[in-house]
């Protein structure tokens, strides 16, 4: 598929169960990373039900069924209970935990904020985040441009962040965005306690380990967002603006129904996910990208070549990128197999069957997009990594829900143009600075924390260019 002189890479992955997890490991497999739990036959077969004390859950990993669970029969398969208990605290009925009438006026009103062409406004500020963090590492090299090893997932969690506040909670002081940056974390490292008490069925006040950190965090999250959301609120120059950054467009918005503004829960509710879908998701898919560069060097040297030869030494624009197909390849084919989101869940609302098999009302269905798009059924040589996967025709010839990092159907993520704009701009502005290299010996294993988590951070060697 390849013309890359790189030999095939199989990049290191969390090793799947040849069976389903015994009884006593389950708990703390599920605790320790949500991947661990999911057997070697759902990277293979198209659909492989399970079921753990009193919770029924099927894995469904063929494109025609996903079609089934998130299209054609979307209303029977409906968003989970467990879904609302993890998330709920911090993004209360915001566009990704709402269902019906709630989510159909939050995702109207809020869909034009995300088109492409809009999207592109924000490069020059995705770039400039980027080109921040470059200077910080030219300064780390020195004069004599020594190679060092970062954490580079940390610095495309600060640089990720720092877009965050420009494009959407311009005003956002450096107190808040210091609260913010520390509630997300708190609130979402332990996060799979919460699952596993979830899945347990303890009710939602059980204590566990974690139970306090993540109360206090989404409390001090909240408050925080919703203290700029009322400052910006009261400046009227700024909500009667055309234009400026997505709060002030969220502000000015109306219900196309009733003409009513949002209320300030409902604008905490959603910004709190813009926060953690474009902040938290992109960095990862960041880190992922620049770690399989880093493995695939002959590749990240093309990549640098066409950069410079559209970019040169200029500004990185939004008319650059467009111009960018194989920044793009390489960033879509990093998501393929790192997706920032590996699971989705739905809960069937009534008994309906997928292919042959019979699935209950209150089972979970669980779309495990990490192995979906590794897949020896959907994928040839799965674990390589081979951008060319998604040269026009190859991607066209995909089936529609055999590659899904932005999820699939109705409520595909609003912000995915936003994302990939923002992964190009950020990988364009990086890669002509700097050279990323393998230290030779981390193996980052990928973590489940609702957005996919290399274990250990990522720490990489870079070199000036």
């Amino acid at each position: 598929m390849s013309d890359s002189p790189t030999a095939p890479l199989y990049p290191p992955t969390v090793t799947p169960p040849s069976g389903d997890a015994p009884f006593l490991a389950y708990i703390p497999r599920l605790i320790a990373n949500p991947l661990r739990v999911v057997p070697q036959s759902v990277y293979e077969d198209p659909i492989v039900p399970y079921r753990f004390l009193r919770t029924k859950l099927v894995w469904v990993a063929s494109p025609d069924l996903i079609e089934q669970v998130l299209l054609h029969q979307a209303d029977r398969f409906v968003k989970s209970p467990l879904e609302q208990r993890t998330l709920g605290p911090t993004l209360g009925d915001g566009m990704l935990t709402a269902q019906g009438a709630s989510w159909r006026w939050q995702r109207k009103v809020a869909a034009p904020l995300f088109r492409h062409a809009d999207v592109l406004a924000y490069v020059t500020a995705m770039a400039l985040a980027a080109e921040t963090q470059l200077a910080t590492w030219l300064e780390t090299a020195g004069p004599a441009r020594s190679p060092f090893t970062a954490d580079v997932e940390l610095a495309m969690k600060v640089t990720t962040f720092d877009i965050i506040v420009s494009t959407i909670l311009s005003g956002c002081d450096a107190r808040e965005a210091d609260i913010i940056q520390r509630a997300d974390t708190d609130y979402m490292s332990p996060i799979t306690w919460e699952m596993a008490a979830a899945v347990l069925g303890l009710p939602t006040w059980a204590w566990h380990p974690a139970k306090r950190q993540m109360r206090n965090a989404a409390r001090d999250l909240r408050a925080a967002v919703l203290a700029i959301v009322q400052r910006r609120r009261a400046s009227e120059a700024t909500t009667a603006a055309a234009g400026g950054d997505i709060l002030a467009r969220l502000l000015a918005a109306r219900n196309p129904d009733t003409g009513e503004p949002m209320s300030d829960e409902r604008m905490v509710d959603n910004l709190a996910t813009f926060l953690e879908a474009g902040h938290q998701t992109t960095a990862q898919a960041l880190s992922w990208t620049l770690y399989l560069l880093a493995r695939a060097p002959d590749w990240q040297d093309r990549v640098r070549r066409e950069i410079l030869d559209v970019c040169g030494a200029a500004s990185i624009s939004g008319a650059h990128i467009d111009q960018l197909p194989m920044t793009t390849r390489v960033l879509k084919e990093a998501m393929r197999l790192y997706p920032p989101v590996p699971t989705m869940i739905r809960i069937a609302n009534a008994d309906t069957t997928l292919g042959s098999e019979l699935i209950r009302q209150g089972t979970l269905v669980i779309i495990p997009i990490f192995a979906l798009q590794r897949h020896k059924a959907l994928w040839h040589d799965p674990g390589r990594f081979d951008p060319d996967r998604f040269l026009p025709g190859a991607e066209r010839a995909l089936q529609r829900a055999q590659y899904m990092p932005f999820g699939f159907g109705a409520r595909t993520c609003i912000g995915m143009p936003f994302a990939l704009v923002e992964g190009v701009a950020i990988l364009a502005a990086l890669l002509r600075g700097v050279r990323f290299a393998w230290d030779g010996h981390h193996l980052p294993e990928p973590i489940s924390q609702i957005t996919l988590h290399p274990k250990g951070g990522m720490p990489l060697v870079i070199e000036p260019v």
